[in-house]
């Protein structure tokens, strides 16, 4: 049976090496213990010349609370952070509070479309999350905006403020006609977007059918439309005209 003295390095040289190797392994072994309690006050990442702050996770002093803060755009270096995949999901701090979180996908078909698609979450399991996805197309193609429930179910959208789009107008004229003659007036610059063009036009009167007997519109196109008014006086009457283009 061998001795203990058998067992022990051949020479000096050879114990301090191990020993200098057992006190590094009991460091890491404290310091491992430790960080299961430990506290960082401020986790900063530098670029390569150690002076360009790319990141900083750690309280804010401002309000109490904290997170991380990546910094983008600093000229003439442009700093990004990137989720290589995944879903970046958003929660509660409290546990149970929602059903499934909040989320934001990113998500490509080879050389076809991209979409990024960020979902509200739900409260109940069987509630249905609302979607908005953006999608490029394929070559440049003009890209789209949907907005929807998952599994293409009915969204409502409200728009708290006015709602415009380039692909309809509208306004008032006024229009004074000869007595029982059909006169017109011309609605010019629209530059309307689409391909497809759909106008209405009504009067602004308490007396139609009577005094004002027909209101129309001809020549509807992506610059403007013709409105026609019809009546048995010259007065002087609004006409409120609208044109949708898809």
């Amino acid at each position: 049976m061998p001795r203990q003295l058998d067992q022990l390095p051949p020479d000096a040289t050879a114990l301090a090496r191990r020993l200098a190797a057992l006190e590094r392994e009991v460091r890491e072994m404290r310091g491992a213990r430790r960080m299961t309690a430990a506290s960082v006050g401020t986790l900063r990442v530098y670029a390569d010349d150690g002076t360009t702050l790319l990141a900083e996770l750690g309280p804010d002093a401002g309000n109490g609370g904290g997170g991380l803060w990546t910094r983008g755009l600093q000229d003439p270096i442009n700093m990004s952070g990137y989720l290589s995949s995944g879903q970046l999901q958003f929660r509660p701090v409290e546990d149970g509070q929602v059903a499934v979180p909040a989320g934001i996908t990113y998500d490509s078909d080879a050389f076809q479309y991209t979409d990024l698609i960020l979902t509200s979450g739900n409260v109940a399991p069987t509630a249905h999350r609302a979607m908005l996805t953006l999608e490029s197309t394929f070559e440049g193609g003009n890209p789209y905006v949907y907005v929807q429930a998952e599994n293409s179910n009915q969204c409502n959208m409200d728009v708290l403020g006015v709602f415009t789009a380039s692909n309809f107008a509208y306004g008032t004229i006024n229009i004074t006609p000869s007595p029982n003659v059909p006169t017109s007036f011309n609605v010019t610059g629209l530059n309307l977007m689409g391909s497809t063009f759909t106008a209405f036009a009504t009067p602004q009167s308490t007396v139609p059918g009577t005094q004002v007997s027909g209101v129309g519109v001809t020549s509807v196109s992506a610059g403007g439309l013709t409105v026609w008014l019809t009546r048995t006086n010259n007065t002087s009457t609004g006409i409120s005209w609208g044109v949708f283009a898809v």
